[in-house]
């Protein structure tokens, strides 16, 4: 299942949150682009967990979760951030009203 692009990828400030919770200190072309790049894989991974199109702007437990998703692709280790993250990951579907198993 597909959802249209989610505007928090093109959120500069975002990008910069998100860099600052993964210790960037530094501004490049090739650091922002790998990091818009997590944020939209993370995107893509929340939004097909939930089934639903995700409100990152407002929902707090949303963007918590995607700066995580962020933190396990930067090192490398995504196939974790499921498994380890468990507990906020059925709380956002919760909220978003899954129904689908």
């Amino acid at each position: 299942m597909q959802y249209e692009e989610n505007e928090i990828e093109k959120d500069k400030d975002f990008v910069k949150e998100v860099k600052n919770s993964l210790n960037i200190t530094w501004d490049d072309e090739i650091t922002n682009t790998n990091v818009t790049n997590y944020i939209k894989n993370g995107v893509a991974v929340l939004q097909n967990d939930v089934k639903s199109k995700i409100d990152f702007t407002t929902d707090i437990l949303a963007r918590k979760l995607l700066k995580t998703y962020c933190r396990y692709e930067r090192n490398n280790s995504e196939e974790y951030f499921i498994a380890n993250n468990l507990q906020d990951l059925l709380k956002l579907e919760v909220s978003y009203g899954k129904t689908e198993v």
